[in-house]
């Protein structure tokens, strides 16, 4: 049973951070409540006699500024928005055109739930001027609509991003639009796209070794908060205080507090892993992402964004702190957690939450409260509360006991981790993640001979891994400096198209990326199916290298 108060942890200190935290309003990456933030967190962790860096680097940062619907007419209607980050901006007088729900060119298009960015370029292809999406209930979502990570790194980039305006209304207010079918509306969204300097602290507790475990969380925020994410960004200030006091660990922490997360497409995030590449690949056993804790009613404790890896360690732990999910609570996370991949286990680590670090190689894991099925307070087909990126998001909304047994849970998760002698890692489960993919892959393209050299070449290290795994380790650094390259070598692969210091465009979450047009091959015309083939060619290389030098590694051992 868990007892937070038995590990030091104190619910009441950390649910009042949350609420001095909550008190400066939305904390926009570059802005004055982001540095009131950064100043509270430096402050506190300095209390726990941690040391902490303030880096300051300039950050491309987008955010509504003014959004709002009239609906015209003999007595025109004011109707409240929410404006979208990375979207474009309208005029200050807005634009007036019909609405419609079917798009078509020249009006602004009236869809359902989060203005996106995939729905907004459709729109946008259909040639629609504005997008008003329609929230599932009263409350009002903000969201980021960017196909970047970080930031951008050309004219390429920035011609990606959507080039019409969108916002979000209530459900009410969507119904209202809804029954007055081709009346002109104006639409205002103004909104900024801009580079601009931002702060994101980071700490370090030295361990024995020169390896650490590294723990992050956003603390920018678009309403108050405190579920998204303050709530964690307290987590990580506790975990430091209890961690600093305690004894020397085996491996160190750090502790990164993330800057620009939905407000420039995981903008801190990727700057780090820019700026300490090397360092994280030679010295990063794991990546702790903390988001969505202690979420008032958050008691289905969900593993989410995991490498293969971490999987079987991260539910042991979880299961030993919180007991198993029931096969219902189960059902309801992979719903919530669900991929494109046919195969791969929804658990597994997707294209967000600041997953910035699968490019270098270094394994990841994520636990988050969400609400349980039968709870009437959850968006639709997700986990998250209905007041996830809204205004209401307020320190209520926060249940402090809960955060304290999320906060155990993490203990034990950061505990194991920082004492592993041998790491937890599983080789073996994450040649069965390749395997997963290459099959919805070779069922798509059967007649690429790639596939089938992938598959054969996989399989042979499947082999080799399991002969590992039934190995003693005679000698811990050795094994742990074996398991750490495999990871290094398999997870660029598995999860980035075309470089491991690249990020791919898109929010689209699939397990060995650079062979996804293998799934539209068929019926493509002659010259375009052979330029795809070309490409397919050069990623398969790509995988296959990487096999190929896993398969010598787990045959020489350590």
């Amino acid at each position: 049973m868990i007892d937070p108060p038995a590990l030091g942890i104190s619910a009441g200190r950390m649910h009042a951070l949350v609420s001095e935290l909550c008190a400066p309003g939305r904390k926009l990456a570059g802005s004055e409540a982001e540095k009131t933030a950064c100043a509270i967190i430096a402050r506190e962790l300095a209390a726990a006699g941690v040391a902490c860096t303030v880096h300051e680097f300039e950050a491309f940062i987008g955010w509504p500024t003014r959004s709002e619907v009239t609906l015209l007419g003999a007595a025109p209607r004011a109707i409240a928005a929410s404006g979208v980050g990375m979207a474009a901006g309208t005029p200050p007088g807005g634009i007036v055109a019909p609405v419609s729900e079917r798009g078509e060119a020249g009006c602004i298009a009236l869809i359902d739930g989060l203005p996106r960015y995939d729905a907004i370029m459709a729109a946008q292809r259909a040639g629609a001027v504005g997008v008003v999406a329609v929230s599932h209930g009263p409350e009002r979502h903000y969201v980021e609509a960017s196909p970047l990570w970080g930031a951008p790194t050309g004219a390429g980039d920035l011609a990606a991003l959507a080039q019409i305006p969108a916002v979000q209304v209530s459900q009410e207010d969507g119904a209202l639009l809804r029954a007055r079918p081709g009346a002109a509306i104006r639409l205002v969204a103004e909104a900024r796209r801009e580079w601009r300097p931002v702060r994101m602290p980071v700490a370090d507790i030295p361990g024995e070794s020169p390896h650490f475990v590294m723990v992050g969380a956003h603390y920018c925020t678009w309403g108050p908060g405190a579920t998204d994410n303050l709530a964690a960004v307290a987590m990580l200030i506790e975990l430091a205080r209890l961690f600093a006091a305690g004894p020397r660990r085996r491996h160190g922490l750090r502790f990164a507090f993330w800057t620009g997360h939905e407000h420039g497409g995981y903008a801190g995030s990727s700057w780090y892993a820019d700026q300490h590449w090397a360092e994280l690949r030679d010295h990063a056993i794991a990546y702790v992402n903390v988001d969505i804790v202690g979420v008032r009613g958050g008691t289905t404790k969900a593993l989410r964004n995991t490498t293969a890896e971490l999987h079987d360690f991260a539910t042991g732990v979880l299961d030993a702190m919180a007991g198993p999910l029931p096969d219902s609570e189960k059902a309801f996370v992979a719903h919530a957690l669900r991929r494109r991949d046919m195969y791969v286990a929804p658990t597994r680590s997707a294209r967000n939450s600041d997953q910035s670090f699968c490019g270098i190689g270094v394994p990841s894991l994520q636990v988050s409260g969400f609400l349980p099925a039968a709870s009437p307070e959850h968006m639709p087909g997700s986990g998250l509360a209905w007041w996830w990126q809204t205004e209401q998001d307020t320190p209520d909304r926060c249940d402090p006991a809960e955060l304290a047994t999320d906060t155990a849970i993490h203990h034990a998760l950061v505990s194991a981790l920082t004492g592993a002698e041998i790491l937890p890692f599983d080789p073996v489960a994450m040649v069965d993640d390749v395997l997963a993919s290459l099959r919805e892959y070779a069922e798509a393209a059967p007649e690429l001979a790639e596939i089938a050299w992938l598959q054969t070449l996989a399989e042979q290290v499947r082999t080799a891994a399991v002969a590992l795994a039934g190995r003693p380790a005679t000698d811990a650094a050795g094994r742990n400096a074996l398991l750490m390259r495999v990871t290094r070598l398999l997870n660029p692969v598995l999860h980035h198209g075309s470089s491991n210091h690249d990020y791919d465009l898109g929010r689209i979450s699939r397990l060995l990326p650079g062979l996804s047009p293998a799934l539209g091959l068929a019926g493509l015309p002659p010259d375009e199916s052979r330029m795809v083939r070309v490409g397919l060619r050069r990623r398969a290389n790509r995988i296959a290298d990487a096999l190929q030098a896993v398969l010598n590694l787990l045959r020489s051992g350590e």
